[in-house]
């Protein structure tokens, strides 16, 4: 019961049907329940020891560990991974000639040879965490518009040094992926205005990205983090399990003897 539940808050029934995937949490508990009040009638009428206890809390346990661990991992990997998956590829992208507003559906973009992480532009915007943008540019040339930035958290520490993500400083990168944390897209958006005033830039319709070498690498790195979890997950609740019946069986032979 456990894995199956916990495969359904994990993976895509999750994403595409989240009331079904609920439901079903929520019909363990029931069954729960109902086995709580069938023991609870059979304590009444004799002293024995009952499986039906027992199996009432080890389905309330199920229910209740795959749904908050199946939905932690689902929130923080899962979900992401869906998203970026069902969003377009564009290839070649040049930021000299293209604007934000043509790509706003992109999940992973692969620039034209000679972009770069335009360092001297970087700056970052302090809400409690500091919110890190860089523009992603195109040679040393002005350009027009800077719409392409990346970005991070707490991963820059003054003007000109922005580190967020492990190829910030690779020469080989020049593709990133989408951002997707909805939740940091405001103060980004405050970093970039702060960005135009001080360097004297505009960008009209800046769009967010993670600049990396492998965007589909990184993809599917949140794939392997669900499966991974989900596996660990899986076993772990077996063997805890395992030795509640055991323990169980050792109570429940005292119980009789007694």
């Amino acid at each position: 019961m456990f894995t199956a539940l916990y495969w359904v808050m994990i993976f895509e029934v999750h994403y595409l049907h989240p009331d079904l995937a609920w439901f079903a949490v929520l019909s363990v508990f029931g069954l729960s329940g109902i086995l709580w009040i069938v023991a609870s009638t059979r304590k009444q009428r004799d002293a024995d020891p009952s499986w039906y206890t027992f199996a009432a809390g080890s389905f309330f346990l199920a229910a209740a560990s795959a749904a908050v661990f199946g939905d932690a991992i689902f929130w923080s990997n899962m979900d992401k991974y869906y998203d970026l998956r069902s969003l377009n590829t564009y290839s070649s992208v040049n930021p000299v000639r293209m604007k934000g507003e043509m790509v706003m559906d992109a999940g992973r973009v692969y620039f034209a040879d000679g972009t770069r992480i335009d360092q001297g532009k970087s700056i970052g915007f302090k809400h409690g965490d500091t919110y890190c943008v860089v523009p992603i540019a195109s040679g040393d040339e002005k350009l027009p518009n800077y719409d392409f930035w990346a970005v991070g958290v707490n991963c820059c520490s003054s003007p000109g040094k922005f580190r967020c993500g492990a190829d910030w400083n690779n020469f080989k990168a020049r593709s990133a992926l989408r951002l997707m944390d909805e939740e940091h897209r405001p103060y980004f958006r405050l970093a970039v205005q702060q960005a135009e005033a001080a360097y004297g830039i505009t960008a009209a319709h800046p769009v967010f990205f993670h600049w990396t070498q492998d965007p589909l690498g990184d993809i599917m790195d949140h794939k392997k983090f669900g499966i991974k979890y989900f596996v660990i997950g899986t076993f772990t609740f077996f063997i805890v399990n395992f030795f509640c019946v055991v323990l169980a069986t050792f109570h429940f032979a005292q119980m009789g003897r007694i």
